[in-house]
């Protein structure tokens, strides 16, 4: 009988046994793995060769040298940032790893950080002295310090210990042409060439220079032995192609990109490159009729289906390409480009106000995958739209948990913030655009401008002047800095901004016009004068400076000055409309009635559907106490114009001054049927309806047309609905909608008279009288204000 001692040891020596042929079978399948991505990498599949060692790292997650190979493979898909985190891991914990250290070395340099890069090649060379890569990274860091000596030496030590190494000869050559020598460079690649015959990197760098030099058939030359070195290579015809495109070669390059298509029938590459061309410079219809059979001849291209939808957009054929990308759809399903071709068709669709369709598409996409990033931005965006904050908060931070670098959607966050009244976290977003993209002027001066807000003065004042840093020629840059002078009354250093603005862009009017709007500002007509001339100088026909010319002679009691400037303008450019607009304003002013009409007639004659000369012509007659002429102008105006919202509302106020309110609707009623999606013509017409025809009927209408504004920012629109809200009893939504409106202003007469009526309505007293002393206390006269006043002692009775 066995005892149970030995059953136990038994037992043990089966376990030790078991975890050793684990082991065994971990490093054999490790092994297996590290040979194959080897394999796949020599051959090129680098996408098989990411899931081989990636397989490697699920086993063991310190191999470094599969963690290296691993990076290489990221680095030759193109995807850098993955492969500089996995070469910098690789750094962090194996110190032996020369080569790791080299690569991020040489990403460093690329991103043109010297000093990070130079620790990495000196850790680099103090474990292997003599490494080849590592001596040439030291010279290309060298170069970049500008120490050419030392550069020398260090690929001179790299050729000595390597002599056809590429790399080095490279360096080599790229410093001898830094150093003015190159038909030394030349003679290095040429002998470089002869030693490596399937070199492209030294032909390549070879092509460069004899560009530079105009030795065109030479480079024109090499790009075609390129080709026969790696015929299977679509962008080494591209860089013929672009060669001989710039060489005015155009058919030569079109029979290059030709023969690439006809050497690499499956080459989608190849193809596209050849319709690019095409568009650029043939024509669209051109590149569509080459496209269409070749698609016919490939159902499963979809990389060119959507270029033929893209080119049928640019080609005004929306139908089309909406046809083309709902193929797309049918044929792919909710594959990967069944996906994509949703998430382009709901983009347009979104684009082109076709919201109920586009959300269909994003609820079939967000199904299929809920965390699509471009669905869930246009789903986000739909929210903002709709005023939705925390929908869209929650979509937009949904994509930047996979997407932390998404500096679209970063902006759209901060937006949303900035409408929610979270500035702080609006400006917390903006600072990671800005650090994601240091170049985006108009991040960085949205951030200047949150940082205003919140009365950080200094720190905008820190990021205008890095924008300008890293591009002194920023207009924007200068302009706002310009502004933020001006805001604080430093008419000085607002002076030697417009100066540097003069000096940066000495052909632009836009140094001067900065220039004397900083005297307009400081209160220095005559100086402002002499710089709005200026700036008309180098732009004689801009409108700006004219105008404020005008108005800076007005101001000082200068008429003739201004009609001189004018009548010398329009000598120049006799069809200069808003020069005879002006000069009609300067006789209107002067009471010369004959000749301002003349002026603004003429106007009108070049620019019939131009709102503002109808308007001055109606003025004309309304001083000389003509108001039937004046009236019949505003007609005659919103028919030439269209229904021109500045006259429509001119008219309004002389209809509603003389009682006649029919009038007043009728001319809403007009510009709402013409502009049923314009805010300002729905809200006079819900104003008006609830204030002068307010049976229950047109109660209901106007809350129907005002439905719009409740999503608006705006304290008159926010206002209207309130009112009419309050008018049908609707006490929880007029509280809401007259609340939003106060919070926004809080010192609106109308909008304290109407929440004051609301607040007696509602037998809540105190608030009623404060809020109606309030607007009666504004000394502004507002529709209702007798009404204000007889409920105000009401209330102040307790009702």
């Amino acid at each position: 009988m066995t005892s149970k001692k030995t059953i136990l040891r038994n037992l043990g020596i089966a376990i030790v046994s078991a975890s050793l042929v684990a082991c065994g079978g971990a490093e054999e399948r490790k092994a297996k793995y590290m040979e194959e991505g080897s394999q796949l990498f020599q051959a090129g599949d680098y996408e098989k060769a990411e899931l081989a060692f990636k397989n490697v790292l699920q086993i063991d997650p310190k191999n470094w040298e599969g963690r290296y190979q691993m990076a290489e493979t990221l680095s030759k898909q193109g995807k850098i940032e993955k492969a500089f985190k996995e070469y910098n891991t690789i750094v962090q914990n194996d110190e032996n790893h020369v080569m790791a250290r080299v690569r991020v070395g040489q990403l460093l340099l690329l991103n043109r950080a010297a000093d990070d890069a130079e620790k990495m090649a000196q850790e680099a060379l103090a474990k292997e002295a003599d490494n080849v890569e590592a001596l040439v990274l030291m010279a290309g860091i060298n170069m970049s310090k500008n120490n050419s000596d030392a550069a020398i030496a260090s690929v001179e030590k790299a050729l000595q210990k390597s002599p056809d190494d590429v790399s080095a000869k490279l360096m080599m050559s790229s410093i001898l042409v830094k150093n003015n020598k190159t038909e030394d460079a030349i003679s290095l690649l040429k002998q470089a060439v002869d030693k490596n015959s399937d070199s492209v990197p030294l032909r390549t760098m070879l092509v460069g220079i004899y560009a530079r030099n105009k030795q065109l058939p030479e480079a024109e030359a090499l790009l075609a032995s390129i080709i026969q070195i790696q015929p299977q290579e679509a962008q080494h015809y591209k860089n013929l192609a672009l060669f001989q495109v710039g060489t005015d070669q155009l058919d030569k390059a079109e029979a290059t990109l030709r023969e690439a298509v006809q050497k690499m029938p499956d080459s989608d590459v190849a193809k596209s490159n050849l319709i690019d061309f095409l568009v650029e410079k043939r024509s669209l219809e051109v590149a569509i009729a080459e496209l269409l059979p070749i698609i016919e001849q490939q159902p499963d291209a979809y990389a060119l289906k959507f270029k033929l939808a893209s080119l049928q957009f640019a080609n005004k054929q929306a139908d089309k390409a909406e046809e083309t990308i709902k193929q797309i759809v049918a044929e792919d399903k909710l594959g990967p480009n069944g996906i994509s071709a949703r998430n382009k068709l709901a983009s347009y669709y979104a684009a082109n106000k076709r919201g109920d369709e586009a959300k269909v598409l994003i609820t079939e996409v967000l199904k299929e995958n809920p965390r699509d990033g471009e669905a869930l931005t246009l789903r986000g965006q739909f929210a903002l739209a709709e005023n939705k904050i925390p929908d869209a908060i929650g979509d937009f931070r949904s994509v930047l948990v996979d997407q932390p670098n998404n500096t679209n959607v970063l902006k759209l966050l901060a937006a949303t913030h900035l409408r929610n009244n979270e500035p702080e976290l609006a400006k917390e977003n903006m600072e990671k655009v800005v650090a994601l993209a240091p170049t985006d002027e108009t991040a960085r001066l949205d951030l200047a401008s949150l940082l205003l807000k919140a009365g950080k003065e200094d720190q905008a004042r820190q990021q205008i002047a890095e924008l300008i840093k890293a591009n002194p020629k920023s207009q924007k840059g200068l302009e706002s800095l310009f502004k933020l002078e001006v805001a604080k009354k430093q008419w000085d250093k607002a002076q030697q901004v417009a100066k540097q603005v003069q000096d940066t862009f000495p052909e632009d009017a836009a140094g001067f016009y900065m220039s004397a709007l900083g005297y307009q500002a400081e209160g220095n007509l005559t100086a402002a004068a002499d710089a709005f001339k200026q700036a008309l100088a180098k732009k004689p026909d801009a409108i700006e400076p004219l105008t404020e010319l005008v108005k800076t002679y007005m101001a000082q009691k200068q008429p003739d000055k201004a009609i001189a400037e004018l009548q010398e303008v329009l000598k120049r450019h006799p069809d200069h409309f808003i020069a005879d607009n002006l000069l009609g304003g300067v006789y209107l002013s002067q009471q010369k009635y004959a000749e301002a009409n003349k002026a603004f007639n003429k106007a009108l004659d070049i620019k019939p559907d131009w709102f503002s000369p109808y308007r001055n012509l109606a003025l004309a007659e309304l001083v000389q106490k003509n108001k039937a002429a004046a009236i019949k102008i505003y007609i005659k105006g919103i028919e030439k114009t269209n229904g021109a919202m500045e006259l429509v509302e001119d008219l309004a106020r002389l209809y509603h001054s003389a009682g006649e309110h029919d009038k007043v609707l009728a001319l809403y009623e007009d510009s709402y049927k013409r502009y049923p999606k314009s805010a300002i013509a729905v809200n006079n017409l819900a104003s008006y309806l609830s204030d002068y025809a307010d049976t229950p009927e047109n109660l209901a209408r106007a809350a129907t047309i005002a439905e719009p504004l409740e999503k608006s920012k705006n304290t008159s629109f926010l206002d209207t609905v309130g009112w009419i809200a309050y008018k049908q009893d609707k006490l929880e939504l007029a509280n809401t909608m007259l609340t939003k409106a106060l919070e926004i202003d809080t010192n609106s007469p109308i909008t304290n008279y109407h929440i004051g009526m609301l607040y007696f309505k509602q037998k809540d007293f105190a608030k009623a009288e404060l809020h109606l002393q309030k607007a009666l206390d504004s000394k502004v006269n507002f529709d209702g204000m007798q009404q204000a006043k007889e409920t105000l002692e009401k209330a102040k009775q307790g009702g």
